[in-house]
C-alpha cells in the first residue's frame, strides 16, 4: 500500500455464502452471442462438449444452469485462443445484452443526479447474485476513485477468458457513472475460485 491509501472494508463478504452451484442463462447467452460474433466461434464449437451445446446455444432464458456447465463453457473459449483483449471486448457485448438482468437497477440509477461508481460498489453483491447462485463479494476502499475487488468461490475464475471478460462487464457497469475505468487483475498466485481486482475511475 503506497503512502496516503487508504485500505477500508467498504464492502463486506456476506456473513455466509456458498460456493456458485449455477449461473443465469441469460448471462450464459450472452456469453455465447458474444463468441458468435467473433471469428472464433468454429474454434470454439470445436472444444465445447457435444453434451452441453443443447444446453448452452438453446437454454431458456431465466433459469438456472449448472456450474460444470458454465465451466465447459469459458472452458472452450480457453481452448478457442481468445487473447485478453478479446475476452475483455466480450465481457463489454455481454454486458450490452445482459446487463438488464444483472444491473437493471443500476441501468436506473444512471439517469439520477450524483450517483458515483460508489453506489454501484456498494449493492455489488446483490448484482452478483442476479448472475450466481453462490460466490461472494468484497470490496476495499483504497482511495476517493480506488477500490479493491475482490470475488470468491466462483469455479469459473479459473478460466482465463471468463476473468477477461468478467473485467469487461464490471468495467462496462462502471463507466455509466464516470469517464473512464481502469480494471487491472492483481497478478501471482491466487485461490482456487478466486479473482481480486483493481478499479481506478476518471
Amino acid at each position: 500500500m503506497s503512502a496516503g491509501e487508504v485500505d477500508d472494508v467498504f464492502l463486506p463478504f456476506p456473513p455466509t455464502f456458498p460456493a456458485a452451484r449455477n449461473a443465469k442463462s441469460t448471462v450464459l447467452q450472452s456469453s455465447v452471442a458474444a463468441v458468435r460474433m467473433s471469428t472464433r466461434f468454429d474454434a470454439y464449437m470445436r472444444h465445447l462438449p457435444p453434451a452441453h451445446q443443447q444446453v448452452l446455444l438453446h437454454a431458456v432464458a431465466g433459469t438456472w444452469i449448472p456450474i460444470d456447465v458454465a465451466h465447459a463453457h469459458y472452458e472452450a473459449c480457453d481452448a478457442a485462443g481468445f487473447t485478453a483483449d478479446e475476452a475483455f471486448a466480450n465481457g463489454r457485448r455481454t454486458f450490452d445484452q445482459a446487463g438488464q438482468v444483472v444491473f437493471g437497477t443500476v441501468l436506473k440509477m444512471a439517469k439520477a443526479a450524483g450517483v458515483t461508481p460508489w453506489t454501484t460498489l456498494e449493492q455489488l453483491q446483490r448484482f452478483c447474485a442476479r448472475g450466481y447462485d453462490g460466490g461472494g463479494v468484497q470490496v476495499h476502499r483504497l482511495g476517493p476513485k480506488e477500490a479493491r475487488i475482490q470475488v470468491v468461490k466462483v469455479r469459473l475464475m479459473e478460466s482465463p477468458y471468463y476473468r477477461g471478460a468478467l473485467r469487461g462487464v464490471f468495467a462496462s457497469a462502471m463507466e455509466l457513472f464516470c469517464t473512464k475505468v481502469y480494471l487491472t487483475e492483481k497478478p501471482g498466485a491466487r485461490p482456487f475460485g478466486t479473482i481480486t481486482m483493481r478499479q481506478q475511475w476518471a
